[in-house]
């Protein structure tokens, strides 16, 4: 239970000050054009830019009448009573009492049913999540987070009230709480959509790699940047190809293979502990060290065209973001797509993963299977590296899971609910691939020296030769990287 300064007796006095302060009047309009005036009271969260980010994002769902959702941190009741003039049944809860009033009063002043409980997400001590959200799962669960770190010790701080809707002051972050609830079957149904409003000064630049993590698919559908330089980040999570078959052999001869002899649809995941004929690019083997994991997704089945070029570069570089919180220093990225470790920062780089996208002709279409080979457990003398070498917490993580995740991130299709795809982070990818060019390099391109300054729309390296001219390179043989002594 949160102690400190904010939490004496005194501040319990300053708060009843803080309550006798005139109430103020808001008006807010919906994604619908509807006008709403609040009467809050001070320590209520009044409807702001981050409340129409998630009201309009959770608009355009287009989910149907009669869907259920909980709005956790409900605040003046806005976003809520804008979900129930959609025709869903809606829950509510706020840990301010008073939040909790408003939500109910403005709900029954604009004509419309909803349930407000006093709670939310915290410790053990605090409850659970029944107290607060109901016995029942949500087709939509959403929240708008606090978006302040913890002040230091001396700082100035708010009353309790304010202090619960604008500072995270939980040590374990609750967007980690939440994303961990939801991962572990509570609130949300089988095929729901959970969505949160995560800001920059926490968790929202890694908002989908922690989803990630926790095994839960992860976009971002739109971002709010204020003038300060913050930003706002609205990401949608769901449980990855919930429904859709997951296979597992002992031995196969490739789990690419596999599936291109398939009719399983889209989504379908193949993983086997052996591959006797594994595959990377240019028809080179794969190797199948003991404790390594190969797995293979269907991304494409011609009907929507999911797969394009340069998706080879950014799902590497959507791998590399789940590792790379361990050490960031010990791996690193090789275009298009390996990831390369170092067990210390003196030790040479070697490959611990692979991408291969294959096609096949089925029809009228093109069938596509994206196959990810990624060594978990380190093997004797081996030219290879491993996750373990970069932290042995890794060979015990269920990484198939979370990779899991970002496949279907980057390719599962949504007609309703509507979740379309996200825009890669081009700036984020550049940084990666120059990094790593660093790591691995110096880079030499048809015998000439050149520096890596990102990628195209395309996925192609762009160089600059001495000269400073730009050139984009496709085949990634072309490039020589001198650092490289295994793994090529």
């Amino acid at each position: 239970m949160k102690t400190g300064p904010n939490f004496t007796a005194e501040a319990a006095k300053a708060e009843i000050g803080r309550l006798q302060r005139a109430s103020k009047k808001v008006v807010w309009t919906s994604p619908t054009q509807q006008s709403f005036e609040f009467d809050l009271p001070a320590t209520v969260y009044p409807p702001r830019r981050d409340t129409s980010l998630l009201a309009n994002s959770l608009h355009r769902l287009g989910l149907p009448h009669g869907s259920s959702c909980l709005e956790i941190g409900c605040g003046s009741g806005a976003v809520a009573i804008h979900a129930a003039t959609l025709g869903w049944r809606v829950v509510a809860c706020d840990i301010n009492p008073f939040a909790v009033a408003c939500t109910r009063h403005h709900a029954s002043l604009y004509g419309q049913s909803i349930t407000v409980m006093e709670g939310g997400p915290g410790p053990v001590s605090d409850g659970t999540s029944s107290q607060w959200g109901g016995d029942q799962h949500y087709d939509v669960v959403m929240w708008n987070l606090p978006y302040l770190p913890q002040p230091s010790q001396d700082a100035d701080v708010l009353g309790p009230m304010e202090e619960s809707a604008l500072i995270d002051t939980d040590d374990t972050g609750l967007f980690h709480r939440y994303v961990r609830r939801i991962s572990n079957g509570q609130l949300l149904k089988e095929k729901g959509i959970a969505l949160a409003v995560v800001s920059s000064l926490l968790d929202g630049s890694n908002a989908c790699s922690i989803a990630w993590r926790y095994g839960l698919a992860a976009r971002v559908l739109a971002t709010e940047t204020f003038e300060d330089g913050e930003s706002l980040d609205l990401v949608a999570m769901w449980r990855p190809y919930a429904g859709v078959q997951c296979i597992h052999e002992s031995v196969v001869e490739s789990t690419n293979t596999t599936l291109l002899d398939s009719d399983f649809p889209l989504g379908v995941r193949c993983t086997a502990d052996k591959q006797l004929d594994g595959r990377g690019r240019r028809g080179r083997s794969w190797e199948s060290l003991e404790g390594s994991i190969a797995a293979s997704w269907i991304v494409d089945d011609g009907t929507h065209a999911l797969h394009k070029p340069a998706d080879q570069v950014h799902l590497g570089f959507n791998i590399l973001q789940l590792f790379q919180h361990h050490d960031s220093q010990r791996i690193c990225m090789k275009w298009p797509n390996d990831l390369y470790i170092r067990s210390s920062s003196s030790s040479s780089w070697k490959k611990c993963a692979g991408i291969l996208f294959e096609g096949r002709t089925r029809g009228k279409g093109q069938r596509t299977v994206l196959g990810i080979g990624l060594n978990k457990r380190q093997a004797p003398n081996s030219n290879f590296s491993s996750l373990e070498q970069l932290n042995p917490e890794l060979a015990t993580e269920n990484i198939v899971a979370q990779i899991h995740a970002i496949v279907a991130s980057k390719f599962e299709f949504f007609q309703q609910p509507l979740i379309p795809f996200s825009s890669p982070q081009y700036g984020a990818v550049d940084s990666a691939i120059v990094s790593g060019s660093k790591h691995l390099g110096p880079l030499f391109y048809r015998g000439n020296k050149v520096e890596a300054t990102g990628v195209d729309k395309d996925g192609s390296l762009i160089v600059l030769d001495a000269m400073g001219a730009s050139i984009h390179v496709d085949e990634p043989e072309d490039i020589e990287w001198s650092n490289i002594q295994f793994g090529v």
